[in-house]
């Protein structure tokens, strides 16, 4: 129980570094936002996180899913909107729904070849699962990021970064929290 707290405490702190503009639960992931948000989105977003900052949630992920709509409808994929919603989701203590919103984003992303973007969802819905106490999600979840991981279009630094920050010394280390953002 002890540890639990620990890396809620870990996350409590990430999620405040996440609030900030980069909002994201990976910590190269401004870098695979490659899509110019319209003013409408950004307006949706920034809603979101005036009502995310004052904890109303449920209305957060309202205004995230009209964000991500709105890139959707622009032929983009929506990675900042699913990050806070899925980040609302982890907030409230909503693990799986949280690791099921990053592995949703990981499969649009792969429909638009985005293997950025896949890579790290799928190493962040790995994370929570791992927080979750989910073993065999979080084993399911590394499988497929190995996998991910061995594809040559994946930059060096970015396969790097995610060996080091979110697989840490798996399977030695099954909740894969070497996570330092």
């Amino acid at each position: 129980m002890t540890r639990r707290f620990e890396y809620t405490g870990l996350l409590a702190a990430v999620v405040l570094l996440v609030a900030a503009p980069a909002f994201a639960l990976g910590s190269g992931l401004e870098a695979i936002s490659v899509h110019t948000l319209t003013s409408d989105q950004q307006a949706h977003l920034d809603k979101g996180d005036v009502l995310f900052s004052r904890g109303d949630f449920g209305s957060a992920r309202k205004e995230y899913a009209v964000a991500a709509d709105l890139a959707r409808g622009e032929g983009q994929v929506p990675v900042k909107a699913l990050r806070r919603i899925a980040n609302t989701q982890y907030y409230e203590g909503r693990y799986q729904s949280a690791g099921l919103t990053l592995l949703k984003l990981a499969k649009e992303a792969a429909e638009y070849g985005d293997i950025v973007t896949e890579a790290w969802a799928v190493a962040d819905a790995a994370w929570v699962a791992g927080i979750a106490g989910d073993k065999i999600d979080v084993d399911r979840r590394v499988a497929q990021l190995e996998r991910l991981l061995t594809s040559p279009y994946l930059p060096d630094d970015v396969r790097e970064e995610i060996r080091t920050k979110r697989l840490g010394d798996y399977p030695n280390n099954p909740v894969a929290l070497n996570n330092q953002p």
